[in-house]
């Protein structure tokens, strides 16, 4: 997401490209799935300030390319992730947790090997990943306890994020539809 907020209109497609997939690939209600929802929602909400206050350049990152790279990866991670949710919601455990826990390892390895040469760019956004790594983390931590909440409450929150994430892309092609 920060590599590519040099075009807001590219990072939301980016978050909606992988949050369709991931959701296209797991359960619709995973509770990885809605968890990438939300991380996706708060750094949007939080962190993403258009620069000079520009939201978009064209529609097209100059890290798109790059970005596009790493899907592959991100899907595997993903499906990795929820599978050890899975286990761990289920069974309080896993027996196969460690060889789980290392391939997604392996695979955000990967993923930030294939990112590391724009690492110049993000920074010079504003992005410091430490800082942010720091804020995120605790909006993952709690993947792995059962939810309290009802389903019909995530759902509810689920819609109202994706409204909020997603709306300058909808607006987009609701005016592009009238055409």
């Amino acid at each position: 997401m920060f590599l590519l907020c040099d075009d807001i209109r590219s990072m939301l497609r980016f978050c909606l490209k992988l949050w369709r997939d991931v959701k296209r690939d797991l359960k619709p209600d995973s509770p990885v799935v809605e968890r990438l929802l939300r991380v996706m929602h708060h750094v949007y909400s939080k962190n993403i300030k258009p620069k000079n206050g520009v939201y978009q350049i064209g529609g097209k990152s100059v890290q798109w390319e790059l970005i596009r790279n790493t899907w592959e990866n991100s899907d595997a991670g993903i499906r990795d992730l929820h599978t050890l949710v899975s286990f761990v919601r289920l069974q309080g455990s896993c027996a196969n947790g460690r060889e789980f826990t290392s391939r997604i390892q392996e695979t955000l390895k990967k993923v930030e090997e294939n990112l590391s040469c724009a690492k110049d760019v993000s920074e010079a956004n504003g992005f410091v990943r430490d800082v942010m790594e720091s804020n995120i983390l605790g909006l993952w931590e709690t993947l792995f306890d059962k939810e309290t909440e009802e389903a019909w409450t995530r759902r509810l929150m689920r819609d109202e994020i994706l409204n909020d994430l997603f709306q300058p892309l909808l607006r987009q092609a609701a005016a592009a539809a009238k055409h």
